[in-house]
């Protein structure tokens, strides 16, 4: 078998990873995320008042240009209750 030599592009890697649709994607993937764990919080709220699922989708100029997501609950119990029944945790497999 021939030896199959790769060198990476740095720079075509650091497009890719700020494309928008690389951000796009993710932002989908964001979504599905936020709305299985949003089903498992209302599904039997052990909590007060409703828990708000928020998805931040960006790309980081740092000093590695690329994009992400963020899925985070906002509410005074989101710690316990994740600790407890770990909704956003097993909301991850929704994401693809």
């Amino acid at each position: 078998m021939a030896l199959v030599r790769f060198q990476a592009h740095r720079d075509g890697i650091r497009d890719l990873l700020a494309a928008p649709g690389v951000l796009a994607d993710l932002a989908a993937r964001g979504e599905r995320v936020a709305e299985a764990a949003r089903t498992i919080y209302t599904a039997k709220p052990p909590h007060q008042g409703q828990v708000e699922v928020t998805v931040s989708a960006e790309t980081v100029p740092d000093r590695r240009v690329r994009s992400r997501v963020v899925v985070y609950a906002d509410h005074p119990g989101a710690l316990p209750i994740e600790a407890d029944r770990r909704p956003l945790g097993s909301a991850l497999s929704a994401g693809g």
